[in-house]
């Protein structure tokens, strides 16, 4: 009987055996799905030859209609497979407008089966599951190949080459995934929520389910078609109330990846699944056998790992360009725990924040994210009036650790926002401006970045575009008392009331207390003219702060045209503190009509560039802007 004959082809460092539907690099296996192995098959049975994109279409699917994309597709991965860098035409020459060229040199050839050299598995294994649940995508398991029990001897390569292999498995079966749904159909937001850890106590367990939802958001945060939520959005969901599509609902996103991590001495077990809001459904899921000593280890590799897989899912052209963090476990700890803090805000949680992340910048002192997330807790600090340190101290703070991390890293967004921000405070707002677009450009979905620029905006007189930047951190940070209240006063400066009342209300919605809101639905009623809850706005201060609750009763008494009220009680509360009020008594007596009292203030207060914006666009103030001695006041403040 006449020998099998395996019937391959070389080119370059690779073999394409065509009998067994192998694509293999020196002793190793380069994963490809079935149909990007038919693409490559015809190019190279075609070599130096032009196909066009028909030709390949209908050799590829030819019992079915596809795109144009799905082939522009699977050219991408196959040049991926093979190690093109981005320009690079090695193997694979577009033909513009015609089709494509397999250029590299190709040698055809046969042997007999038994002379394929079979290679020994070593007992070591990490199996990766990557399957569509809807019994689209079959599950794919990469295990470690070596070529003898003699070559192995090198730990350190042998653990490369694992790696790698895992990687390969994780992006076969994405890929596979992607051909089938392109990424038009993917969703276009996603909320990572902190990973549930099995077999921890209660704390650690919510820092480590933490820590793994951010190092993927880490990694995905520069996806440019995909809205990637970030951490300060999904936080607050370390200890679970809600189910996850309640949650996704809540958060106002297309889908939620949910995991788990379990621990059985040092194997780990990670599982996440994608699961669509629409219709509940689990798109993608994926499953990680390791061996990790430690939880930081853990999760820089099963982070790097899912990136890939879910990237594939969702996004093309994604690159693993994440900020360089720290190999320093404890480092690490002491960071997610600062982060945990810094994103639920306020004064006490803020010092916690800063004592944690100077520990981590203690232990490694090359730590940029760190000293860019303390670096904004200092701003934040002064920005709040929180009084942790003396301003002049939280702000020497602040440029000293902002720099510190743009020293060791120039790409890190946080460390660009708070230098924006203190640029901003020192009166140069070009450098500022400069400063948010640097931050936004490395990390689009960082919501503070966009929220801050929109400030400045504002105070540039450019409406439409600060209402841009907070539409776009409302929708990164969907469930933040900060990013609704500031689309809110967008959007009350475009004249929108109702869509800023409804803003403030998500705002007080996720924190009652949030004293900002209250104030900002007191305007939004006025303008309405719905004085009787904004009087009940204003008695919501009564407790706390009386005088804020006496001076915006005052003021929604004047605009409801109880003058004589208005004006007893404006007086009262403002006796003895007239210096000060210069805003707010602009504000006052234009609302009452009074508009030689409103210039007469006007005149003598020094406003900022915010204050000055409003001047012109504060629904509220029309009646001012109509009078003949606005437009005199206005050449004298450009």
């Amino acid at each position: 009987m006449r020998p099998k004959l395996t019937h391959y082809y070389e080119f370059g460092p690779f073999r394409l055996n065509a009998t067994e539907r192998l694509l293999q690099v020196s002793t190793e296996t380069v994963a490809l799905t079935p149909k990007v192995f038919d693409t490559l098959l015809v190019l190279v049975e075609n070599s130096g030859h032009v196909l066009a994109k028909n030709e390949l279409m209908e050799r590829l699917w030819p019992d079915s209609y596809v795109e144009e994309s799905s082939l522009t597709q699977n050219i991408s991965l196959l040049r991926r497979a093979l190690g093109e860098g981005e320009g690079e035409h090695r193997y694979i020459e577009t033909i513009p407008k015609r089709g494509y060229r397999f250029v590299a040199e190709v040698r055809e050839l046969q042997d007999p089966i038994e002379q394929v050299i079979l290679h020994e598995r070593t007992t070591t294994e990490i199996t990766i599951e990557a399957q569509q649940i809807e019994n689209e995508l079959p599950v794919v398991e990469a295990k470690e190949v070596v070529s003898s029990a003699s070559s192995i001897g090198n730990k350190k390569w042998l653990l490369y080459s694992c790696s790698a292999v895992v990687l390969a498995g994780v992006l076969a079966a994405v890929m596979f995934f992607a051909n089938r749904h392109p990424a038009s159909a993917a969703p276009k937001s996603i909320a990572i929520l902190p990973f549930k850890s099995i077999g921890a106590d209660q704390g650690e367990a919510e820092l480590q389910g933490l820590g793994m939802a951010d190092a993927l958001i880490n990694r995905l945060s520069k996806l440019e078609r995909t809205i990637v939520l970030p951490t300060s959005s999904i936080s607050r969901y370390t200890a679970r109330d809600k189910d996850v599509l309640s949650i996704g609902k809540q958060l106002g996103v297309d889908a939620v990846l949910d995991g788990t991590v379990q621990r059985d001495g040092q194997r780990v077990r990670v599982t996440a699944q994608l699961i669509r809001l629409s219709d509940g459904k689990s798109i993608w899921s994926s499953k990680l056998d390791e061996n990790y000593k430690d939880t930081f280890a853990l999760q820089d590799a099963a982070s790097s790992q899912l990136a890939v897989a879910l990237a594939n899912e969702v996004s093309l052209d994604f690159k693993d360009r994440r900020v360089k963090t720290t190999d320093n476990p404890d480092a690490s700890r002491e960071y997610v725990t600062g982060i945990f803090f810094w994103n639920k805000r306020g004064k006490e949680n803020l010092t916690k924040a800063i004592e944690h992340l100077n520990e981590a910048v203690q232990k490694d002192p090359q730590f940029a994210l760190a000293h860019a997330a303390l670096a904004d807790c200092y701003y934040l600090d002064v920005d709040a009036n929180l009084g942790i340190l003396a301003p002049d101290a939280s702000l020497a703070r602040a440029y000293s650790e902002s720099e510190m991390a743009l020293t060791l890293d120039d790409g890190v967004a946080e460390a660009h926002t708070v230098r924006a921000g203190l640029r901003l405070r020192s009166g140069d707002r070009k450098g500022a401006e400069a400063s948010f677009r640097r931050a936004i450009e490395l990390n689009p979905n960082y919501a503070p970045a966009h929220f801050r620029y929109g400030y400045l905006l504002f105070g540039n007189r450019d409406v439409d575009g600060s209402l841009a930047e907070m539409k776009r951190a409302q929708q990164l940070d969907p469930v933040s008392p900060i990013t609704n209240n500031a689309l809110g006063a967008a959007l009350f400066m475009k004249g929108d009331c109702d869509g800023a009342i409804s803003s403030y209300k998500r705002a007080l919605e996720v924190q009652p207390a949030f004293s900002y809101a209250h104030l900002n639905l007191i305007d939004a009623y006025v303008a309405k003219g719905m004085f009787d809850r904004a009087l009940a706005e204003a008695e919501y201060f009564r407790a706390n702060e009386p005088y804020l609750a006496d001076t915006n009763k005052a003021y929604v008494y004047a605009a409801s045209g109880r003058h004589d009220e208005a004006k007893r009680l404006w007086a009262q509360v403002t006796k003895g503190k007239e210096t000060y009020m210069g805003w707010e008594s602009v504000q006052f007596f234009a609302v009452m009509g009074d508009y030689d009292k409103a210039f007469e203030w006007l005149n003598k207060t020094q406003l900022n560039r915010s204050f000055q914006s409003g001047l012109r666009f504060d629904p509220r103030l029309e009646g001012l802007r109509n009078d003949p001695r606005f437009a005199e006041y206005l050449k004298g403040h450009p």
